[in-house]
């Protein structure tokens, strides 16, 4: 089945090339200084590995998913989804941002539990990623950002205090900064990094990564713009983002829930479980779910 096909995809995908690669092309500048930026945009934004359009249209229908075409303010189309909870008047809505390898095929199971629970899920593909178009870059995806906000609150009508940010990997770099700027009702980070400025210097420190690097995600920077309640997890053996970047980012944010899952890896933290539960409760818990209206 495509939803099957797509869990396939996203789960055997090579991640450690996404995340990995962000900092290996600090290895690159240092060889070949003058092709330094077209080289680190490719690794930097990979996009998902065999995910077609196709594909994201048969899950989609077979999902009841609702496919997205949002107009950003410097002209690009993104694609993205919207899959409405019956179980939720009016409506509470979850934005999530995915990592740089992924896409909205990712943790297909994750969007299920919060439909379950009474939560909208909004997912979109960046720029250049699959059925969106333009090139990625740091100020790019941040526009885009600002683009899916704007979709919610006008056209879907839901106010700031009903939407949760919800970044995954890089995606904690964007869903950052967009919180900072809007005030949501609350701002998830999972298995994201403090920057990708430290996240080079830890692998590269001999090279000058904070003057190479273009796309710098300053997670950290922003710690003292965020107003919303702040929720970080992070597995405690994750292989691409060592887990001392959640700790680090619960001491930033002032009084941060923090999630250590000891034995799960980069993609699973809030996957299932006892941790998929505390994170839905904390959803919960900004934005009660009206039972009144309920059936």
């Amino acid at each position: 089945m495509a939803r099957d096909d797509a869990q396939n995809i996203e789960r055997h995908a090579v991640t450690r090339r996404g995340i990995v690669g962000l900092v290996a092309i600090v290895a690159l500048g240092g060889v070949a200084m003058g092709l330094f930026s077209q080289f680190q945009r490719s690794m930097v934004f990979p996009g998902p590995q065999g995910v077609s359009t196709e594909l994201l249209r048969r899950v989609a229908a077979q999902i009841g998913a609702t496919e997205l075409r949002i107009q950003t303010e410097d002209g690009e189309t993104l694609y993205g989804w919207h899959r409405a909870s019956a179980a939720a008047t009016p409506r509470r809505v979850l934005l999530y941002f995915h990592g740089n390898a992924s896409s909205v095929l990712g943790q297909l199971d994750l969007q299920d539990r919060l439909l379950a629970n009474g939560w909208d899920f909004v997912g979109i593909h960046y720029r250049g990623y699959p059925g969106s178009t333009g090139v990625a870059s740091e100020a790019g995806v941040h526009l885009d950002a600002a683009a899916v906000w704007k979709w919610i609150t006008d056209e879907l009508g839901t106010p700031a205090s009903r939407v949760v940010v919800h970044g995954r990997s890089l995606g904690g770099g964007v869903a950052v900064q967009l919180a900072a700027r809007v005030t949501p009702a609350g701002l998830v980070m999972e298995s994201t990094f403090t920057s990708a400025v430290d996240l080079g210097r830890e692998h590269f420190g001999w090279l000058p990564v904070g003057v190479l690097l273009e796309h710098r995600f300053m997670t950290r920077d922003f710690a003292n713009k965020v107003r919303c309640p702040v929720l970080i997890a992070h597995g405690g053996g994750d292989s691409i983002i060592d887990v001392r970047h959640g700790r680090e980012l619960a001491k930033l944010f002032a009084n941060a829930d923090y999630i250590e899952a000891p034995r799960r890896d980069h993609n699973d933290v809030l996957f299932e479980g006892i941790y998929a539960d505390r994170y839905i409760a904390f959803l919960d818990a900004l934005v009660p779910l009206d039972r009144q209206t309920q059936p």
